[in-house]
């Protein structure tokens, strides 16, 4: 079960793991994962679910055009369906990018593996667990 995988995660770095169901409150997602093959490599980019990529700023950073993952590539690479993409609990050890435009915010809302379902982390949190990098990629 891909929300018991993000639980999973938390657990095994000693930290605690509250998943909320955004259904009732749609207020509480407020970014969205999305899965990209760049060549034969794998990405994964979290920004506000509100800002759109910027394809000249996805080809000046990876030097490559965006090419999304299918619902099966994604499922199948990040053990994650597309709706409840995570970047916490990966089937696969993936290189993760987080977008400029959430780094202000107290907490980031991300979904846990499941469609409806939340996590919230703060940005350093997100950058720790994930391993992540900053990037300003959102269209202005």
């Amino acid at each position: 079960m891909s929300i018991g995988n993000v639980v999973q995660d938390f657990l095994s770095r000693g930290l605690e793991c509250s998943i909320v169901n955004c259904f009732i409150d749609r207020k509480t997602c407020g970014s969205q994962t999305l899965a990209f093959k760049i060549k034969e490599k794998i990405i994964l980019i979290v920004t506000d679910k509100e800002k759109e990529i910027s394809v000249g700023k996805f080809l000046h950073y990876f030097k490559a055009s965006p090419s999304k993952l299918t619902k099966n590539e994604t499922r199948e690479i990040t053990g994650h369906p597309v709706g409840g993409l995570s970047p916490f609990g990966l089937k696969n050890d993936l290189k993760v990018y987080i977008d400029i435009s959430l780094k202000g915010n107290d907490y980031i809302s991300v979904c846990a593996g499941m469609k409806n379902y939340v996590v919230k982390v703060t940005p350093s949190e997100m950058l720790e667990i994930t391993g992540g990098e900053w990037i300003d990629i959102w269209e202005n």
